[in-house]
């Protein structure tokens, strides 16, 4: 019987987080367990002061981050220049790396490379520049790049299944059933729009919608879709005019309308968590879609220590702990983009519980989650 997509990873980002089952031969009976170990923290580095990106893991027993963990366990070799985004599926781990043309792919116990997959070689000069973010399910990654395509490729052999044309400067991408929506983001221009890919029939629909500029992520909840849209700028720099606003968006058809103000968001179990105004006075709020999708219940989030730059914010699925990414604060006073920065841990109510240093440029996390088998008593 054929799967809907991400069927696998279903157990990882969407609740239940247990599931129970038995033998029909009255054997033991045993559930399903999400479990999570680690989280990893992407670090973009400084391409302008030409410092390249770098990995941070974090291991949950111990306690202890890790940096550069990538070159640690490869001979000291760079992650490459600017990575953007990664996740664990299965055994492996996949990190996307922009100004490399290159994914990584990683043995997640280990830490060293199993492949190294070269974008432009696998899609072309320019359909295969600048791999954005990463998702997965059934036995592959599909993979944003700003050529203006989607890669779908194997990950036994790591062989290019599928490519799909998408609209200008993709950004994120999320599966639901058999189909990928994804973000076009047209550079900030002010003309993104989204694509939908049919993994079924192979066929892209690129709509333009109606209150979307500068799409940045996308979201999927119990069908419902929802975008990140980002301000966009009119005008050539350094002349440029700043128009719209950020916010979480619900689409309808080819019209989509504002939920709430949001600059960083992450979603678990129909909730989404937010940071907006970033560059000011940052605020914090978690938003539930689950009982109201159109409009939502946006409620504050009291993070009892604050952050003085953030840059991310995420949820490990299995525990519910609260990542908050941010810049230090330089000389000047301002945040500094040319030194490491930090991460801070959350409990699920807001309570602080860890600081931990990463590398320049935090800008993603992801979790090391799988699921355990435990048999029932």
């Amino acid at each position: 019987m054929k799967k809907s997509f991400l069927a696998m990873v279903a157990l990882l980002v969407s609740a239940p987080l247990f599931f129970t089952s038995c033998n029909e031969d009255n054997g033991p009976s045993y559930h399903y367990e999400v479990v999570s170990d680690g989280a990893f923290i992407v670090n973009s580095g400084n391409m302008y002061a030409s410092i390249d990106g770098s990995l941070t893991g974090i291991n949950y027993a111990s306690n202890v981050a890790v940096q550069k963990v990538f070159a640690a366990n490869n001979g000291g070799q760079s992650l490459g220049s600017t990575p953007n985004d990664g996740l664990v599926y299965g055994d492996k781990m996949y990190v996307v790396v922009d100004g490399s043309n290159t994914v990584e792919v990683i043995n997640k116990k280990t830490m060293q490379r199993i492949k190294q997959i070269k974008t432009t070689e696998l899609l072309g000069a320019a359909e295969g520049k600048s791999p954005r973010h990463i998702i997965a399910g059934n036995g592959h990654i599909f993979f944003t790049t700003y050529g203006g395509y989607v890669a779908a490729v194997d990950t036994v052999n790591f062989k290019l299944t599928a490519k799909y044309k998408v609209g200008s400067y993709p950004e994120g991408l999320a599966g639901y059933a058999s189909s990928i929506v994804v973000a076009n983001s047209d550079y900030a221009k002010g003309h993104g729009n989204i694509s939908i890919i049919n993994l079924g029939t192979g066929d892209v629909e690129t709509r333009n919608v109606e209150g979307i500029n500068n799409p940045q992520k996308i979201f999927i909840n119990n069908g419902n879709v929802y975008i990140l849209d980002w301000v966009y700028y009119e005008g050539e720099y350094p002349n440029s005019v700043e128009k719209g606003e950020s916010a979480i968006k619900y689409l309808a058809g080819n019209k989509a309308t504002k939920v709430t103000d949001a600059y960083y968001a992450s979603m678990l179990n129909g909730k989404l968590y937010i940071i907006s105004n970033p560059y000011g006075e940052a605020k914090y709020s978690v938003c539930d879609i689950n009982s109201n999708p159109y409009e939502g219940v946006t409620t504050p989030l009291n993070l009892s220590e604050g952050v003085f730059s953030p840059a991310g914010i995420d949820v490990d699925p299995a525990t519910g702990e609260i990542f908050v990414l941010s810049y230090n604060q330089g000389e000047s006073g301002y945040a500094d983009y040319y030194s490491n920065g930090y991460v801070k841990r959350y409990s699920k109510n807001g309570s602080y519980m860890y600081s931990y240093d990463t590398g320049v440029g935090p800008c993603a996390v992801f979790f090391n989650v799988g699921v355990k088998t435990i048999l029932d008593n």
